[in-house]
């Protein structure tokens, strides 16, 4: 069985095809593009792999997110499964309004449950922004933190400042710059990990109390902290392993 998946953020449309259980198949587009009729035709159409049995779609632009429907039944002639945090998808959650929890934190949370079953999970998705969420072992989304991810820092430093220049995403080995471009260097990367650790701590330990958990990286920044001593584990497609357990909750 074909299960297509597919992640419409602000920038991309991630998707994804699992055989099975597991994925064959992953590809990133952009969202406004792939939205429309030749453009799904043009750059998601030739991605999938023979028939498609299941489709399920999560997007935080619900302004696309009929018109994305519309082009899966079109092509695929199937009928999507929408994540929302409304759906069957056997979370709870501990925000005060859970119509607030994006559905990409949702995904990820599926994906984080599906892969460590029964254990407390802190979740990093360094995306655009960086979110850090916590996933109790009674799968509840007990909350979290969002910040500007690493590429909004760099933006907004040098947009927002008169000499600062743009500098590129090589990771530093030194803390100590000797010079304006590798202070920013230092001042991103390493400023970066210090904000997710400080948050990783103390969001634990208001979720968790002294219980052991497990922190999981995600998202398209995530591997350039890899060797930060961050994460336990580094998952690339876990949104896409959380979809993939929504559309066959």
């Amino acid at each position: 069985m074909h299960t297509l998946v597919l992640n419409l953020g602000n920038t991309s449309l991630t998707g994804g095809i699992f055989s099975g259980g597991r994925l064959v198949r992953r590809f990133r587009v952009p969202a406004r593009e792939a939205v429309t009729v030749a453009g799904f035709a043009r750059l998601v159409a030739p991605r999938l792999t023979g028939p498609i049995e299941r489709a399920v779609l999560g997007s935080v632009v619900p302004a696309l997110t009929p018109k994305l429907l519309r082009r899966i039944q079109r092509h695929c002639r199937v009928k999507s499964r929408v994540l929302t945090v409304d759906a069957p998808h056997g979370l709870t959650t501990g925000y005060r309004r859970p119509d607030e929890l994006g559905t990409d934190r949702l995904a990820a949370a599926l994906g984080a449950q599906a892969l460590f079953r029964r254990q407390n999970v802190i979740v990093v998705d360094c995306g655009t922004a960086t979110t850090v969420t916590a996933l109790s072992a009674a799968g509840c989304v007990a909350g979290g933190a969002i910040l500007p991810g690493y590429g909004l820092w760099a933006e907004m430093l040098a947009g927002r400042t008169a000499q600062l220049p743009r500098i590129g995403g090589d990771v530093p080995r030194r803390a100590l710059g000797r010079g304006t471009r590798d202070g920013i260097a230092s001042g991103l990367h390493f400023g970066h990990i210090g904000a997710v650790r400080e948050l990783v701590v103390r969001i634990a330990g208001e979720a968790f109390g002294r219980k052991r958990f497990v922190v999981i990286g995600t998202g398209g920044n995530a591997a350039r902290f890899a060797g930060a001593n961050l994460f336990a584990d580094i998952v690339p497609d876990l949104v896409l392993l959380g979809l993939h357990a929504f559309a066959h909750a």
